[in-house]
């Protein structure tokens, strides 16, 4: 089993427009409500591979059902505390002529300390014999920067950790097995630009040095590089047509994890987690990946070591 947890919720609202203009007047040409956060992201995904898979976490009780609800009919099986407040919606606004994706993401609600207490305990009770957990996205109002590294010690589980920031840097301590930064996110965690892959190598190692175990970055068109204790692996960046690239992360970060599970290789792991990436900037807004997508993108990833 795996477990992803989502501390933000969200609904992730898709409008299309013709083209977005600061200050103008937009029309909507289409809509669509997701269940989204980037733990039901990831979760969403591995169902989608056929991973055994569940969503815990924390959510506003205003909106608290239909979101559950949403989640539910992805296939999708889940367990959320509430808390007092609502689910937030994060707007992403999509121009036709093919302009960057406009995002505009509301805060969340706060989070009392007693509260993710009780969600402390729910993992502790129910998780301890998971393949992994997964601790990903922003953390709400009211969450300390060592939230992360809290859940991780809870468990004597391989964890995986996709943030940012402060909560990146504090989760080092809890050593999680994986790491999962885009090259934004490392140059911030480590105070630098980088501008080469022996750059970012050298970056993902101070993060290991810090406490991560394996670091996966994911580098855009130039495919991502997955570091270990003693090897380094480079996957090229696969050339499809990129409708969105919401979401490429969570994906990625559910297919190396769907992957590992199931092979337990680095490389194969790897592999899939680039693949599912690369499935992802190819559907419209939030919609995640389509399963013959990736399966036809298996094939075209190319590994190779540093």
């Amino acid at each position: 089993m795996i477990t992803t947890i989502c501390l933000n919720p969200c609904f992730d609202k898709t409008v299309t427009v013709d083209a977005m203009t600061v200050g103008g007047l937009h029309r909507v040409r289409t809509m669509r409500t997701d269940p989204g956060g980037k733990g039901a992201n990831v979760a969403n995904v591995l169902s989608r591979l056929g991973a055994p898979v569940r969503c815990l976490g924390l959510a506003g009780e205003q909106g608290a059902k239909a979101y559950e609800d949403l989640l539910e009919k992805a296939g999708v099986p889940q367990g959320f505390l509430h808390v007092c407040g609502e689910v937030r919606t994060n707007l992403k606004i999509v121009s036709l002529d093919g302009s960057e994706v406009t995002e505009i993401n509301e805060p969340g609600p706060m989070i009392p300390e007693k509260r993710l207490n009780d969600l402390l305990k729910v993992v502790r009770e129910n998780c301890g014999g998971d393949d992994f957990l997964v601790l990903t996205g922003s953390l709400p109002p009211g969450c300390a920067d060592d939230t992360y590294a809290r859940l991780v010690r809870a468990l004597n589980v391989p964890a995986v950790v996709d943030a940012s920031g402060k909560s990146l840097r504090a989760s080092l301590a809890a050593r999680p097995f994986l790491v999962k930064p885009n090259k934004a996110e490392l140059c911030e965690a480590v105070g630098r630009k980088l501008e080469d892959l022996g750059a970012v190598e050298r970056a993902a190692r101070e993060l290991m040095d810090a406490g991560a175990q394996h670091v996966l970055v994911s580098l855009g068109a130039e495919g991502a590089l997955l570091v270990t204790p003693d090897k380094v692996w480079h996957a090229d960046g696969l050339k499809v047509k990129v409708s969105s690239t919401v979401g490429a992360g969570d994906a990625m970060t559910a297919g190396f994890v769907a992957g590992f599970v199931e092979t337990g290789d680095f490389v194969e792991a790897f592999r899939r987690g680039v693949a599912a990436g690369t499935a992802s900037v190819m559907t419209d807004g939030t919609q995640l990946i389509r399963l013959e997508d990736y399966e036809a993108l298996l094939g075209r990833v190319t590994i190779r070591e540093v």
